[in-house]
């Protein structure tokens, strides 16, 4: 059976403000953008994300996003996605091959 539970977080005025700018750019409040957050940063199964960050991914591991615009859909600065990519297995793309190493 599925539980829900509620959690206070209290957040400083600066952070309140740009959550809140973010929730009105996305169209989504304040609320789903932290559930997405915790949901991304604790996410121990691919399976177990959102379908829209599921294909967020896809679309990454394919060459269709960037690293910046999954980030956003997941909810995590450029350096922390990299990371949550490292730590689940996905090669993170870059944008020179092995052969630029030689030519540096």
């Amino acid at each position: 059976m599925r539980q829900d539970s509620t959690l206070h977080v209290k957040l400083d005025s600066e952070t309140d403000r740009k959550i809140k700018e973010l929730a009105y750019t996305q169209g989504k409040s304040k609320g789903q953008l932290v559930r997405e957050a915790i949901s991304a940063c604790y996410q121990t199964s691919l399976e177990n994300l959102p379908l829209r960050q599921q294909q967020a991914i896809a679309a990454y591991q394919g060459g269709f996003i960037s690293l910046n615009r999954l980030a956003r859909t997941m909810g995590m600065h450029v350096l922390e996605q990299r990371q949550w990519l490292k730590e689940h297995g996905i090669a993170v793309r870059t944008a020179f091959s092995e052969s630029d190493i030689a030519n540096a």
